[in-house]
Formats: structure tokens, sequence, C-alpha cells
């Protein structure tokens, strides 16, 4: 599927897929301790006008990004050493929403990569492809929440893993798929004790 990672590679990390208005909530949370004593997310609920509400925190709960509206087209994971290292794990999946379903609450610190440093990476990535990207995360516990892609501004990336809702629909992109490891979407085949 290497030509998938070509032919979408710009849109992986969601980079580089449109254009427009930005409205973003920014304010401070003052509370969400059920949420945060619980350790996940609530699960989706309907609005009254039959719109989904998702949920996507950091690992404290003071970084908190509510999505209103249908799910995302764009969900996306990606296998790039740049992927790998931002989120820790061996991918990362995120998906894009338009900025007007979007409110963040919470302080978060953000690192950003312009396109001229990402092409300075000795690998291949994702943010090269897509003409930078800002990363924002809790500085309390230092998850990734979410981010924005200066080629698409006119969505928030938001990590999925940051939903833990098992029902977030499943990836439709797979990209930089040379770098993924061999192992990495076959668990239930591994050689290990699995726990519940």
């Amino acid at each position: 599927m290497a030509s998938l990672a070509a032919l979408g590679g710009a849109c992986l990390a969601g980079i580089g897929c449109g254009a427009g208005v930005v409205k973003l909530k920014a304010t401070a949370v003052a509370s969400t301790a059920t949420t945060q004593a619980s350790g996940a997310s609530p699960a989706p609920v309907a609005s009254e006008a039959g719109d989904k509400k998702r949920i996507a925190q950091c690992n404290c709960g003071q970084l908190r990004v509510t999505v209103t509206g249908p799910d995302p087209e764009r969900i996306s994971l990606c296998h790039c050493n740049l992927c790998q290292k931002q989120s820790g794990n061996i991918f990362a999946v995120q998906a894009r929403f338009p900025k007007e379903q979007v409110a963040i609450e919470g302080k978060s610190t953000s690192w950003k990569l312009p396109k001229d440093e990402a092409d300075q990476i000795a690998y291949r990535n994702c943010v090269s492809l897509g003409g930078g990207a800002v990363f924002h995360f809790c500085p309390e516990c230092g998850s990734t929440v979410w981010y924005t892609a200066d080629a698409d501004a006119a969505r928030i990336g938001i990590k999925v893993g940051c939903f833990t809702d098992p029902s977030f629909p499943p990836p439709k992109l797979s990209g930089f798929e040379s770098y993924m490891h061999p192992w990495a979407l076959n668990t239930p085949a591994l050689q290990v004790q699995h726990i519940p």
C-alpha cells in the first residue's frame, strides 16, 4: 500500500486538505472531576438535534476537547517515525473535525514543527508532506490531545486514543507503511498473554 501513502500522505496527520474559517472555544477547565476520576472519556451521546457529542481528554483530564456533530470523514493511521515518536506508540491514529464542531478546554503546551524543519528530519514524515503542524499537549501529564495543520486551517486533528471509545470508527487511511512494525496490527496472532 505504498501508493496509498503517496496519495494520501498530505492528509494523513490532518495536514493538507482544506481551508476555512476558524472558531475555537478555549477556556480553562473549572472541574471535570467525574470524568477525571474514572480515567475514561464518557461514551458518545446524541444531542437533541441528533448530533453526537464525543469527548477527548488527556490522562489527567485537565485538557479536554468536546466534539459535537457527525463522525469525521478523515480518520488516519500513520506509521511514520515522527508519529511514532510524537505519540510514543508504534503508530498514531487521528481524526480531523471541522473547527466549528470543536470546543477546547484547559491549558496546553504546543510544539510547532514548520514544514522547513520537518523537511530536514532524516526520515520521510507526514508533517513534511503537509506543510507543517502545531501539536498541543497537556503541560501536566504530557498527553498530546489535538493539533492543527498549516495546510488544513478548517479542521482540528484529535488523537483518537484520547477519546478512549472503542465505538469510534476505524481509520480509512494508513500511511508510511514502510515504517510499520510487522506485528503492529495483528496482536491476536502474537505469542503473548492476553489480558482482557
